[in-house]
C-alpha cells in the first residue's frame, strides 16, 4: 500500500473494507480473511501471496497488450463521443443560421416597429367618413 502511495481510506472505499480494519491489518493486530486478501490484492495490483509474505510473492506485471485490451472500450467510447460533439456543433451552427434568417424576416415584416399606429392613421386619412 505504501509503495503505491495509497491511503487507507482510498483502499477502504475501493474494497469495501472499513478503514479501521485496514489499519489493524497493517499493524498486525488482525489478519484478513481470504476474501479480503483477494479484494486488497486486486485493488493494489499485487498477488495475494505478496500480501501474505512480500518475500515470496511478486507485483503483478501487466503487459502493454493487457493495458491496450482494457483501455480499448474506453477509447472507442471517447471516439463516439467526439463524433457526437462534432455533430451537435454542426446542428447548433445550422440552428443559429435559421434564427438569424428568422430575425431578418421578422425585421422586414414589421414596417414601422416604433410607431405601429402610424399605419392606422394613414388608412383613416385615405378613407374619411362622409358626414
Amino acid at each position: 500500500m505504501y509503495e503505491r502511495n495509497c491511503r487507507a481510506i482510498d483502499v477502504a472505499n475501493a474494497t469495501g473494507i472499513n478503514p479501521s480494519v485496514i489499519c489493524r491489518y497493517l499493524s498486525g493486530t488482525n489478519k484478513p480473511s481470504s476474501d479480503k486478501i483477494i479484494a486488497l490484492a486486486k485493488y493494489l495490483l499485487v498477488s495475494p501471496e505478496w500480501l501474505l509474505d512480500s518475500s515470496e510473492g511478486h507485483m503483478l506485471d501487466y503487459s502493454s497488450k493487457d493495458i491496450a485490451k482494457a483501455t480499448e472500450p474506453f477509447l472507442k467510447q471517447i471516439e463516439l463521443q467526439d463524433k457526437l460533439i462534432k455533430s451537435l456543433e454542426k446542428d447548433v451552427g445550422r440552428l443559429e443560421a435559421k434564427v438569424k434568417k428568422w430575425e431578418v424576416y421578422k425585421a422586414k415584416k414589421t414596417k414601422n416597429p416604433t410607431k405601429p399606429n402610424k399605419q392606422k392613421v394613414g388608412f383613416m386619412k385615405k378613407h374619411k367618413l362622409k358626414k
